[in-house]
């Protein structure tokens, strides 16, 4: 049995990596588990690390210790490489908000995670795929425009924070001087036709599953392994407007709301009326650059994760233990 690779962030959520790395080798040892342990040092190191391991031979378990974007680097390596489905994640969130991780029906426990290393199934979960002026990429969750972008920037001043209570006040403090984007956005969905939106959005999210920032419900009835990435595009909205709106996005019940837009796709287009560049985030990570237009398209079961079984009729660990609130 080839060792199981580790690879840890140390720095992610304020240093949670760092502390928790001595509890997991203890663990992985009374379990009698080889394991290989590679530590990032710096951004974008998960994803060198991931080629490496994939250019090692050593197919098998690869265990990622951190958040969102450390996911984000290591399937990007993994995919990038054409050789994702040999090395199955297994994923111990250890990030602010930790929305990949709650697309998967196993606990966040390290005894849990620990435990699919000998007893869990691979299942398929689809990546979305993104190009833009100079750049491409792929990402697990989420590829964001607008006030999210702002929000990302914003983060750092409520540390003190984690998870949910830290995206809503960045995102509060974010909403008094936002400017809201000029986007045209063409659309190919999943279950109907071609369209186009001209719209002055506040946010427009584009997921694969049905979270952001640690429990927002934006897409509600997303699933990691239907084919479809989903659209979530908000209309500019005053402050007021946003807190009557926030509790309803957490429970994932807005879908009715007139300045709020749904739709399942399989590739979108997003371009810039004035042609001038945008900004946009990519899981939870600000991109390198702006530009002035994104594609984005669906790439199913083009990731191998370990996880526990989906239950009977396909309903989520999360809305069986929480009634279906974050």
């Amino acid at each position: 049995m080839n060792p199981v690779h580790v690879i840890l962030n140390p720095n992610s959520a304020g240093s949670r990596g760092a502390r928790v790395r001595p509890r997991l080798e203890a663990a992985l040892a009374d379990a009698g588990r080889a394991y290989r342990l590679h530590l990032t040092a710096e951004p974008g190191h998960a994803r060198t690390l991931a080629l490496e391991i994939v250019a090692s031979g050593e197919a098998g378990p690869l265990l990622v210790v951190g958040g969102d974007g450390t996911v984000h680097e290591v399937a990007n390596g993994l995919l990038e490489s054409g050789e994702a489905l040999r090395f199955p994640l297994a994923v111990l969130p250890m990030g602010t908000g930790n929305d990949f991780h709650r697309m998967m029906e196993c606990s966040g426990k390290m005894d849990a995670v620990l435990g699919l290393l000998d007893t869990g199934r691979p299942r398929r979960f689809d990546v979305g795929f993104a190009r833009w002026e100079k750049g491409e990429a792929y990402f697990v969750n989420l590829l964001g425009v607008g006030i999210d972008v702002e929000v990302l920037r914003r983060r750092s001043r409520f540390q003190r924070l984690s998870g949910l209570p830290q995206y809503m006040a960045a995102f509060l403090s974010a909403l008094l001087r936002f400017q809201p984007v000029e986007l045209e956005l063409e659309l190919e969905e999943g279950g109907g036709g071609p369209e186009t939106l001209r719209k002055s959005i506040l946010m427009a999210a584009v997921t694969v599953g049905p979270t952001v920032g640690g429990g927002f419900r934006l897409s509600p009835l997303a699933r990691p392994d239907d084919g479809l990435l989903n659209l979530f595009l908000v209309e500019p909205l005053g402050p007021l407007e946003v807190v009557r709106y926030l509790p309803r996005v957490l429970r994932g019940t807005h879908g009715r709301e007139p300045t709020i837009h749904l739709r399942t796709l399989r590739k979108l287009r997003i371009v810039s009326l004035d042609r001038q560049p945008f900004a946009f985030e990519l899981d939870g990570e600000l991109a390198p650059m702006e530009t002035p237009w994104l594609e984005l398209e669906m790439r199913p079961a083009a990731l191998s994760v370990l996880d526990l079984p989906v239950p009977p009729g396909g309903e989520s660990l999360e809305s069986l233990t929480t009634g279906g609130t974050a």
